[in-house]
């Protein structure tokens, strides 16, 4: 049985994502981990790691565990960092996998001791340290115990270490400097109780373009790699991500006409709606309500009552539109352009969770 898809997408410039990588790199003068977790942002972790091992990335950080065995079975070989959850229990399947776990607290580290005691080949491990984001992370007053349990652990080799800026994307922020300091000083002291090769990594995307003073031997790149900076006027690279849909009705309304859920809009005049197939499921959200231009290639209309679950409607008396016609969320059209930043301005939130929300049931398409 055929059927006609409605005509939604996300489309996704890897060629863009390539490129912001190899101009992190070259910017920071440092090794780049390349951040793909939370389905890489919302643009597909396998693709993009994919893409991304072919541009030079040799190293992946992802949330869990089973984001960095989804990596694996998409034939990825690269080093993964498990940056949050990892329980000692899973230790097995972290070898299985070769899947990197971070250790960020002294049960934690000691768990992973007793589950690998007994193994030949020792398991790599990071080490966090919390220099005042104060979310996961040892302790600086810990560090010397955390060393003294590690150096006797055969089962766990110490390969990095690494912190958190709470507050990466504004370089002039007080914390900057403190929580470098600290960091700082916990891997010194990391090294001199006996991890002479630990490397470091410290900068995320707010902080990985600024050269070389707190990048550590390594940039830790999320946001910033799929061309979005997260700072407000910071350096945006390519965008990589376009979303769109198309008209799917039109229809003519008398004025005083409520409109949606809520009648939250009543026309003040003869008025043409468009009616789009998308709605907060699709992760157009309901908060994007009246604040945000929809693109249409005659110019830009703006949305009108309460987004539901699977349709918005737009006011589209003052441009031309019809049925089938492509509908912009994020992208260009009409010498416009609506961002990922428009969006998340409009919902008082922060370009991550519009991208990390656009729906599953949106397809991914690769250009």
């Amino acid at each position: 049985m055929n059927f006609s898809p409605r005509r939604t997408v996300a489309r996704i410039d890897l060629s863009a994502i390539a490129g912001n990588f190899r101009t992190i790199r070259e910017r920071s003068r440092r090794r780049v981990l390349a951040v793909v977790k939370a389905n890489a942002y919302g643009h597909g972790a396998a693709p993009v790691a994919r893409a991304l091992e072919a541009a030079g990335a040799d190293f992946f950080c992802v949330a869990i565990a089973e984001e960095g065995i989804e990596l694996r079975r998409a034939g990825i070989r690269s080093p993964i960092l498990l940056l949050n959850y990892a329980g000692a229990g899973d230790a097995a399947a972290h070898r299985a996998f070769a899947l990197t776990p971070t250790l960020g607290s002294i049960d934690q580290i000691r768990a992973f001791s007793a589950a690998t005691a007994g193994w030949r080949e020792p398991l790599p491990v990071h080490v966090k340290i919390d220099s005042g984001l104060s979310r996961l992370g040892i302790l600086p007053a810990e560090v010397g115990e955390a060393a003294a349990i590690l150096a006797a652990s055969p089962g766990l080799r110490v390969e990095a270490a690494f912190s958190h800026f709470s507050h990466g994307e504004d370089p002039a922020h007080p914390t900057r400097a403190r929580q470098t300091e600290t960091a700082l000083a916990a891997f010194s002291a990391l090294r001199g109780a006996g991890f002479p090769g630990l490397w470091t990594h410290l900068a995320n995307s707010g902080a990985a373009l600024e050269g070389p003073a707190a990048d550590c031997d390594a940039v830790r790149p999320g946001l910033l790699v799929y061309g979005i900076s997260p700072a407000e006027g910071g350096p945006d690279l390519a965008p990589a991500l376009s979303w769109e849909t198309v008209v799917m009705a039109v229809k003519r309304v008398p004025a005083g006409t409520a409109v949606g859920y809520g009648g939250t809009f009543v026309t003040a005049r003869p008025t043409t709606l468009a009616v789009l197939p998308i709605g907060y499921d699709d992760g157009y959200r309901r908060s994007f309500s009246g604040r945000v231009p929809v693109l249409v290639d005659e110019g830009a209309v703006p949305t009108v009552g309460a987004i539901s679950m699977d349709l918005t409607v737009c006011d589209a008396t003052d441009v031309p539109v019809a049925a089938g016609d492509r509908a912009v969320l994020i992208g260009r059209a009409g010498g416009r352009s609506v961002s990922a930043r428009d969006l998340a301005a409009a919902a008082g939130t922060i370009p991550y969770e519009v991208l990390c929300g656009i729906g599953r049931r949106v397809p991914r398409k690769y250009e």
